[in-house]
């Protein structure tokens, strides 16, 4: 029986789909695994009485409970070829109320071809839908130290726009997308049996958000100097398929003409490495004054917080990695901090004791991660609000050089990692740490929460993970610091 979800994976790349089923890969939630939507839906309602669904479930018992269970959570049922699950459907006067469960706060109208796609099965069924409604979180709330399930999920019989906004009823957008899901799950049926993998064609969606977990084993790598890795750029695939595969080939007629970009294509057309070496002195000059200090912190997110004065999709910073450079030249001195629970307020105490009192604070992609993460705690801890906002005002950001344009090297394909970034301008790896990534790290402190594994063992490899960020920050900015002296020498 096809489930909804392959429909969806097919409509989206039939090479998605096969794969899927028979290459399976691993999966690691982003999000900190807690009460799942379903167990909050039960307390939301006060559930103490429903029909309760499981996986592998035969549809004809959910069939059966239709007819006198009060309310069915998890309940799955299966036509037209199509099998799919209902979160929550409780009994109205005239028929259900269906619910569609969201772990997010905006649910987006692009959901709106699945959930009238559950709707179309529940229709062929002759079940009777009184509304539709999602069930989500709100942002506005902040945990106590009891949580609150009531007052942190909300109804809403709408879903958002791409600027967070409600235009439409869930009803109003579901309407025109019901469809007949037969042909569909046919064809999926016949993608399924093939006994080779579906040719992929390379589109948008492949890399779109998050990059598909089977581009590699698709795609062979396109050589250093692609045209397919020219950043936000509309117009690269098609060049690609005329046979301009080269950056420095680039019709620029049909280029946005970014900054990025620019340094993309000059930096293919000038041997490999693009510098604006006046735009790199100026932001030293302007935005470096020692004592210098590396930090990098490392978190987990939860979208259910889990401790007072947390909203949803909170993060809880659990290590940070300092290293110290007091003057040009002088050897590093290094701090780290790493603990578990609630360590919130020990957090931000260690960075304050240890951090210098003055002097620039270099942080990677600081905007969207470390200055993020001391706002949040300012707000949770007001008595340090002032303290941890005069660290953000020290920040500056290290990926900037790279993120503008002003420094490019055509090895890192269109990318500006810390990691990429190390590795060709320092010939330093991450390859041979026990954790190299960031999700390895938040594995290994579940690990650590849950206490199993070794904890001496665990500890060990998280401190080596988080310094190297610190140290790869250090030999980085000095590698772009020669570059810069040695044009002026």
């Amino acid at each position: 029986m096809i489930h909804l979800s392959d429909i969806r994976k097919y409509e989206k790349c039939e090479a998605l789909l096969w794969q899927s089923k028979h290459d399976p890969q691993p999966y690691f939630p982003f999000l900190h695994p807690s009460l799942s939507m379903s167990e909050l839906c039960k307390i939301y309602f006060d559930l103490q009485t429903c029909f309760e669904g499981h996986a592998g479930d035969d549809p004809a018992l959910a069939m059966q409970a239709l007819q006198d269970a009060p309310a069915l959570v998890n309940a799955r049922f299966a036509a037209q070829g199509v099998r799919v699950k209902i979160p929550l459907m409780i009994r109205g006067q005239s028929g259900f109320l269906v619910y569609f469960a969201y772990r997010s706060c905006f649910p987006r109208e692009s959901e709106a071809q699945m959930i009238a796609d559950h709707l179309s099965v529940l229709q062929a069924l002759d079940i009777p839908v009184e509304d539709i409604r999602v069930i989500c979180l709100d942002p506005a709330y902040v945990r106590g130290h009891e949580l609150d399930i009531k007052a942190m999920l909300v109804e809403e019989d709408h879903l958002f726009n791409v600027r967070g906004h409600p235009q439409h009823s869930i009803r109003e957008l579901c309407a025109p997308l019901q469809r007949d899901l037969r042909e569909l799950a046919g064809s999926c049926e016949r993608c399924l049996m093939q006994p080779q993998r579906p040719h992929p064609a390379r589109s948008a969606v492949c890399t779109r958000g998050r990059r598909c977990a089977y581009f590699d084993s698709c795609f062979a790598p396109p050589q250093e100097d692609s045209i397919l890795y020219l950043q936000q750029s509309a117009h690269k695939l098609d060049m690609y398929q005329e046979g301009i595969v080269r950056l420095a080939d680039a019709d620029l007629e049909r280029v946005e003409g970014l900054r990025f970009q620019f340094a993309q294509i000059m930096a293919a057309r000038n041997g490999g490495l693009f510098a604006d070496r006046l735009a790199l002195r100026q932001w030293m000059d302007e935005c470096i004054r020692y004592p210098l200090t590396y930090l990098d912190f490392e978190w987990d997110t939860y979208a259910i917080p889990p401790y007072a004065g947390m909203k949803p999709f909170d993060v809880l910073c659990f290590q940070f990695s300092m290293d110290v450079e007091h003057e040009e030249g002088a050897a590093l001195v290094h701090h780290e901090f790493l603990d578990k629970g609630d360590c919130r307020e020990a957090f931000i105490c260690a960075l304050l004791k240890q951090i210098p009192q003055e002097g620039t604070i270099l942080v990677f992609n600081m905007e969207g991660a470390e200055k993020l993460r001391l706002r949040q705690l300012a707000r949770q801890f007001p008595q340090h609000a002032e303290a941890l906002e005069s660290l953000c005002a020290r920040m500056v950001d290290l990926s900037l050089p790279f993120a503008s344009g002003a420094l490019h090297h055509i090895k890192m394909k269109g990318m500006y990692s810390l990691k990429v970034l190390t590795e060709i301008f320092a010939q330093r790896s991450y390859h041979d740490l026990d954790i190299s990534a960031g999700m390895e790290a938040v594995r290994a402190h579940r690990l650590l929460e849950e206490g199993t594994g070794d904890e001496a063992q665990i500890r060990k490899q998280l401190l080596a993970y988080c310094g190297m960020d610190t140290y790869a920050e250090y030999l980085l900015y000095h590698a772009m610091k020669k570059i810069v002296d040695e044009e002026e020498a």
